[in-house]
């Protein structure tokens, strides 16, 4: 699980470490995927942007509470967390039948960060 932070930085300073933390998630598991696709180990990545948690209600205070913050995104709202936990669950069903998705990062933030 990694973070849209990884390709932006973080909004917030007191989260630099956090930040630095999703870029070393991101780097392992694409590089854990391709030391070891001819040994059959898959590794997708996750970047969500701020998701409802106890974690981001903290961050979300910082930046105007949500309803400030949601009017800045494309869908106008934060990401529930059961949309997070549907991605997981189609990349662990996935698995052997889309092998070439390995190293991939999945972005979950309903357009608030294209690539």
């Amino acid at each position: 699980m990694s973070s849209w932070a990884v390709e932006q930085g973080s909004a917030l300073s007191k989260l630099i470490a956090y930040a630095a933390s999703k870029a070393a998630v991101r780097a392992m598991t694409q590089t854990i995927a391709r030391v070891h696709a001819n040994d059959g180990v898959r590794g997708i990545v996750l970047a969500p942007s701020v998701v409802r948690t106890p974690m981001s209600e903290i961050s979300l205070l910082s930046r105007g509470g949500e309803a400030a913050f949601a009017k800045t995104l494309p869908l106008g709202d934060i990401v529930p967390a059961d949309d997070v936990a549907q991605v997981v669950a189609f990349a662990a069903a996935i698995g052997e039948r889309c092998r070439h998705l390995s190293g991939a990062t999945l972005d979950v933030n309903g357009a608030a960060y294209v690539r």
